[in-house]
């Protein structure tokens, strides 16, 4: 089994890359992009996965909601056109960064 910091450091690196591709956009321009709406999907996608990855432990130390990460995993992949981009656009926003703050305060 890889060391939890591995999955940890990769959720961070696709947090912050989902990040770049939309932080110099407006919402309006992000629901008009389809190709950057894509990209970050996929990026939350992987987030969920590595996620799933992670022990208990981790997960408890750690306050984040972590079964909505998960989740969201699975809807995108199951449910993609179900995919609400407003909802998607406010993760980027609000919960996204206090993701990357949370997981890289545990790291230190």
């Amino acid at each position: 089994m890889k060391d939890s910091n591995i999955y940890l450091k990769n959720i961070v690196d696709k947090a912050n890359e989902a990040i770049g591709y939309c932080d110099k956009m407006s919402k309006k321009d992000f629901l008009a992009d389809n190709k950057t709406q894509s990209a970050v999907i996929m990026k939350l996608i992987v987030i969920g996965e590595e996620a799933k990855k992670l022990p208990e432990e981790i997960k408890l130390a750690i306050d984040l909601p972590w079964r909505m990460i998960m989740g969201f995993r699975n809807m995108a992949v199951h449910e993609y056109f179900d995919i609400d981009l407003v909802q998607i656009w406010n993760t980027m926003q609000m919960d996204i960064p206090d993701l990357i703050d949370k997981i890289e305060d545990y790291l230190k």
